[in-house]
């Protein structure tokens, strides 16, 4: 996102004018609500004081100590995640356009103020124009989790849906209304007297204020009608109808009052939110625009200053919607002149919200579609000011918007942020189409791609070579200062060759996006491509590194987002990942048990899901496999309501596994049938597949089939085959489960030695980073009799006691596991025909004659067996067996039937 430091105006309250009334009984009750109430909520139509009232109130909780965040509020935040960021950075600090997800920017804004050291008052001021549906329900749900020392104080001219029933019922709403803001009959004397106004009998102050109900603004423009000479009996008298007419009829003769070049001054800049000296001198065609706005201070004229320093102003907003109605109906085109040059200064300062509303309030569509394209059209929408955009993009007929092409980019780009990818699709290529013969600029056409690379993302469309290729030659193409698109670009690149499997090329552009986040003061966007890195590290085979990305990663979450926002469970659906892989299976689950239902309610992508359901899977297996189908159909559930085809196919392959883990291989095959497993796994063999994790995954899982099956043969062939694929991109973890499923395949064919010298190459690329995670997901297919402890050298080699540490505690893991599980989903149907002559009381010769292998293979066996059982006996097999129905529950699903 483009950040921008923010405007310093926004976060304090307007300098207070000298003589102001003080409201001190309103002060007190505004105090009282501090302690007692979470939410202060003061509602009142326009010219009741509100901004006035908690200006003062600002003043005096500031001298007591007190921590005191103010934020006026602009149309522009109605965007919920618009408004979220303007809060963050008045809780919190630093700079506009981080635009993070609502339920991070919840977690950070809490968190913040949990770290308080007392009592926090936030006030949004002037709520009324950022009220949105979306605004509501983000500050409905960050009230409920407000801390106890945070109170927050809204002021608005109605009453906003905030959920007030709840509040009330605890007792933590205190509301004040119009009735409550009043003049009292002394405050309006205050007034008059602070004016210097004709002086009025009591009487007639009495009158004032009847007539007026003690409505604050009527008060103040009675007194400065009064200090001009206007007759006080006309003025009362005049006093009539409803609050428009009644102001409308004071500002009339507020505006009588003054000189004539003071009333055009008044008149013209009435169409400002906000107004400078430069633009006094811009719209009145003067050069004194400065002096102009301090002789209107010093007359009490409802202007007052947004800043220290006496530079930018702003009138009272009833007084400006007055003004420029008059304005309008009387000189209409001098109306729409005055907005054109008000909106043409915005754009060139690059105030693009300022901008548009000028341009739609001088009626010139061209002028609008202008403002839009130069601030970069479909650019607005990562940046954060997709308001600006929607509000200027409503205006504009079709053919000025087909006349521009950075606005039909930007037509292209809602409807992706939006969800809607079909139609977002045949508009670009609509688009495209029409620019066949056209002659575009240079830049035009990178945007133009760029905005199609963006659909393809969404779209999850398969990786071809020439993708990346073009991907690479757009990045040459953008300017070095681009850190927006470039950090964007450069993340999807890492992320393909992260996905198409190319580990090797993945890292740079991970890490150029990052330094691009950074350039941009980006914590959310930085965080990403740490989730990023740490995934290809693992794949590399680098646990150790994976794990220290994470963890720092998941500091800084702590710091901003609070330890259990949504970007906390993202980080942790990784770092369950690597506690699996370091074998610490129970903490990898009690990281998943409380990520799970964050990750479920917000809004995830492909990576996350398949690592906290891939490493969910797997330490159930271990744990619990009875409950493995039910991971499985969260999995798929969770596919589908996510419309992520990618992760549904992994819960296929999955479901595979889990026939395999609990014995049952006539359904394993049937399932693997059912899912097209040999299609999945076939895709290995190309260069870009659709889905290169699915293929990885089916792969490992047809292997598996094969060893069961005792297909060594076949099994061989696939392993040597995807191990010349690993070692060519870098996949470290992949070659230790391959290592280890063809010690297997080596052991089914009889070659001793080499089933050792394989196990041996697994245990070698394993130690030195802690991989037990390979070992305990193939832990049916392991040749434990290599785990047998060896006797060392009288002088050992550092390596030899470190592979024998490493051997100890996998031996250790492995027992407890077959000792917890008791049951056979551990046992290879090679391992389960030979418990059952091993049942029958056969001798090892005996054994081998039977199944027509060698009686060294059946020794190893034999060792995998009590392994995987726990047990150290020939007789603690066939006891424990019997007492479990090992072989009744497992052998009759078999396929085929084993020699007699």
């Amino acid at each position: 996102m483009k950040q921008t430091d923010p405007i310093a105006t926004k976060f304090a309250p307007p300098v207070r004018g000298a003589h102001q009334v003080s409201r001190s009984a309103l002060v007190r009750r505004l105090d009282e609500g501090i302690a007692t109430r979470r939410l202060t909520l003061i509602h009142a139509p326009a010219g009741y004081g509100k901004t006035s009232l908690l200006a003062q109130w600002h003043a005096t909780l500031r001298n007591r100590g007190l921590e005191v965040i103010w934020l006026t509020l602009e149309e522009e935040e109605s965007d919920a995640i618009r408004f979220a960021d303007s809060l963050m950075v008045g809780i919190a600090g630093g700079r506009l356009g981080e635009n993070a997800p609502l339920r991070a920017a919840t977690s950070a804004i809490v968190n913040r103020l949990v770290r308080a050291a007392g009592d926090v008052v936030v006030i949004l001021d002037d709520f009324q124009r950022a009220e949105s549906a979306a605004v509501c329900a983000f500050l409905r749900t960050l009230l409920r989790l407000l801390p106890p020392m945070a109170h927050f104080v809204i002021s608005s001219r109605d009453r906003p849906d905030l959920g007030y029933a709840e509040l009330a019922a605890d007792h933590e709403l205190l509301e004040l209304g119009a009735a409550d803001l009043r003049f009292s009959l002394e405050e309006a004397e205050e007034v008059l007297r602070n004016a210097r106004a004709a002086t009025l009998s009591s009487a007639d102050i009495a009158r004032l204020v009847e007539r007026t109900e003690g409505w604050p603004i009527a008060v103040q423009m009675t007194a400065l009608s009064l200090r001009s000479g206007s007759d006080r009996g006309e003025m009362i008298s005049g006093f009539s109808g409803p609050d428009w007419q009644l102001a409308t009829y004071l500002s009339e003769q507020v505006l009588a009052s003054l000189p004539r070049d003071l009333e055009t001054v008044v008149s013209y800049t009435s169409i400002l939110n906000k107004v400078t000296g430069e633009l006094v001198d811009l719209l009145c065609e003067r050069s004194d625009g400065a002096m102009v706005l301090e002789q209107l201070e010093r007359a009490d004229l409802f202007i007052v200053p947004l800043d220290a320093e006496h530079i930018t102003y702003r009138y009272h907003q009833l007084f400006t919607d007055i003004l420029s109605s008059r304005l309008k109906r009387r000189q209409p085109a001098k109306f729409r002149q005055l907005h054109t040059l008000a909106a043409r200064w915005f754009a060139a300062r690059n105030e693009v919200h300022e901008a548009v509303r000028h341009a739609v309030l001088a009626e010139d569509v061209d002028l609008v579609a202008q403002v839009l394209d130069a601030a970069g059209g479909w650019r607005l929408i990562p940046e954060g000011r997709m308001d600006a955009l929607v509000a200027g993009l409503a205006q504009l007929p079709e053919a000025v918007i087909a006349s521009h092409p950075r606005l039909v980019l930007a037509r292209v780009y809602r409807l992706i942020k939006q969800g809607e990818m079909d139609a977002a699709r045949n508009s670009y290529d609509e688009f495209r189409a029409a620019l066949e013969h056209a002659e575009l600029a240079p830049d035009l056409w990178t945007e133009v791609n760029l905005v199609g690379e963006v659909l393809a993302e969404y779209e999850n469309a398969p990786i071809r070579l020439a993708d990346l290729l073009a991907k690479e030659s757009l990045i040459r193409s953008l300017p070095s200062h681009d850190h927006l698109m470039l950090s964007n670009v450069y993340e999807s690149l890492g992320n393909k060759y992260c996905e198409c499997g190319w580990l090797e090329r993945a890292l740079e552009p991970i890490r150029r996006a990052r330094s691009h986040h950074q350039a941009l003061h980006s914590l959310y966007g930085d965080l990403f491509t740490r989730f990023l890195e740490a995934r290809v590290v693992l794949a590399q085979g680098r646990l150790e590194e994976a794990a220290a990305i994470l963890d720092e990663a998941m500091a800084s979450i702590h710091n901003a987002y609070g330890p259990r926002s949504d970007l906390a469970a993202n980080c942790a659906a990784h770092q369950a990942e690597v506690k699996f892989e370091q074998g610490a299976v129970r903490e990898a689950m009690d990281l998943l048990d409380w990520a799970f239902p964050h990750m479920e309610h917000s809004d995830g992508w492909f990576e996350v899901y398949a690592s906290a359901f891939g490493a969910a899977i797997r330490a159930t297996l271990v744990t619990h496999p009875a409950g493995v189908q039910e991971v499985i159909e969260r999995m798929r559930g969770t596919a589908r309501r996510r419309h992520l085809h990618q992760l549904g196919l992994l819960a296929n392959v999955h479901d595979v596994e889990a026939a395999i883990y609990a014995g049952r291989f006539t359904d394993a095959q049937a399932t693997a049938r059912l899912v097209k497993l040999d299609a999945l796994a076939d895709a290995m063999r190309e260069e870009f597949p659709v889905y290169r994790q699915v293929a990885i995954v089916a792969s490992i899982c047809r292997i598996k089939l094969r060893l069961c099956a005792n297909e060594h043969a076949a099994a061989l062939q696939e392993i040597e085959s995807i191990e010349r694929w690993a070692q060519q991109h870098g996949h470290g973890r992949l070659l230790i489960t391959l290592a280890i499923l063809a010690a297997q395949a080596h052991e089914l064919a009889g070659t001793a030695q080499k089933a050792a010298a394989r196990f041996n190459d697994a245990v070698s690329m394993a130690m030195f980073q802690g991989f037990i995670g390979p070992f305990l997901e193939c832990r049916r297919f392991l040749v434990l009799g290599s785990l047998d402890e060896e006797p060392l050298d009288e002088n050992p080699h550092e390596t030899d006691r470190f592979r024998d540490k490493f051997l100890r505690r996998l031996r250790r893991l492995l027992r407890s596991t077959a000792a917890r599980q008791g049951e056979s989903t551990i046992l290879s149907e090679s391992e389960l025909l030979t418990l059952r002559h091993l049942d029958k009381g056969y001798t090892n010769k005996e054994i081998a004659r039977l199944l027509k292998v060698s009686p060294n293979t059946v020794k190893y066996r034999l060792k995998s067996l009590f392994a995987k059982m726990g047990v150290d006996s020939r007789r603690a097999a066939v006891q424990l067996s019997r007492e479990q129905g090992l072989l009744a529950a497992a052998l009759g699903t078999t396929h085929g039937a084993p020699p007699g």
